[in-house]
C-alpha cells in the first residue's frame, strides 16, 4: 500500500512539473502575439499592436509609428505602421477629394517609381475609407505599401504600412490586425 501511495506521488508531482514546463513554453511563444492596448488623448484614437512591436510618438510627422522587432543584427529596416493625423479644417473635403489628393501626392513624390497594385474602398471603424497599395521605386530599394484613410469631420486619418517589398507579406497579417483594430474616438 505505501509503495502505491509513493507511485501516485511521484506520478502527480512529474505530471505538476510537466505542466509547468508547457505551460513555460507555450507562455515564451504565443507572449508575442499578445495584442497590447495603445490610446492617443491628443489625436483621438487608439488601437492595439503585437506585444512584440515597439511604438514612438510624434516623430517624422506620424502621431505614431508602430515598429516591428528587430529580425536579426542585420535587420536594417523595421516594418511598421504608422498613423498620420492631419486637420482639413482649413480646406474641408470629401472623401472622394481627400483621395483624389493623397494619390496625387503619391504621384508626385515618386512620379515614374509609382506601381499601383490596388485602390479600393473600405472602411475603417464603420466610417466609409478608402485603401491604396502601391511599390515605391527609389535608390534605397523598392518598398511596399498599403494606406488606409478616413475622414472624421474635419480631420483626416491616414494609416500605412510599410515594408521592404521582398519581405512586405512577412509581417502583414500583424499589421493588417493593427490597421483594423483602428478606432476614432
Amino acid at each position: 500500500m505505501r509503495r502505491r501511495q509513493r507511485q501516485t506521488i511521484i506520478a502527480i508531482i512529474a505530471g505538476a512539473i510537466g505542466l509547468v514546463l508547457i505551460l513555460a513554453v507555450g507562455w515564451f511563444f504565443v507572449k508575442p502575439y499578445w495584442s497590447l492596448g495603445y490610446e492617443n488623448a491628443q489625436y483621438g484614437f487608439a488601437l492595439k499592436y503585437p506585444a512584440a512591436w515597439s511604438f514612438a510618438e510624434n516623430q517624422r510627422g506620424a502621431a505614431a509609428i508602430f515598429y516591428s522587432p528587430k529580425e536579426n543584427a542585420l535587420d536594417i529596416f523595421r516594418e511598421n505602421v504608422n498613423i498620420v493625423v492631419r486637420d482639413i479644417s482649413q480646406k474641408p473635403m470629401t472623401l472622394e477629394k481627400y483621395t483624389e489628393t493623397a494619390i496625387g501626392q503619391m504621384n508626385a513624390v515618386f512620379g515614374t517609381n509609382l506601381e499601383i497594385l490596388g485602390s479600393t474602398r473600405i472602411s475603417i471603424d464603420h466610417r466609409p475609407a478608402h485603401q491604396f497599395i502601391f511599390i515605391g521605386k527609389g535608390p534605397d530599394g523598392n518598398f511596399q505599401y498599403q494606406c488606409r484613410w478616413t475622414l472624421a469631420g474635419t480631420t483626416a486619418y491616414q494609416i500605412t504600412y510599410t515594408a521592404i517589398s521582398s519581405g512586405y507579406e512577412r509581417h502583414l497579417a500583424e499589421a493588417e490586425r493593427i490597421m483594423n483594430s483602428f478606432r476614432i474616438r
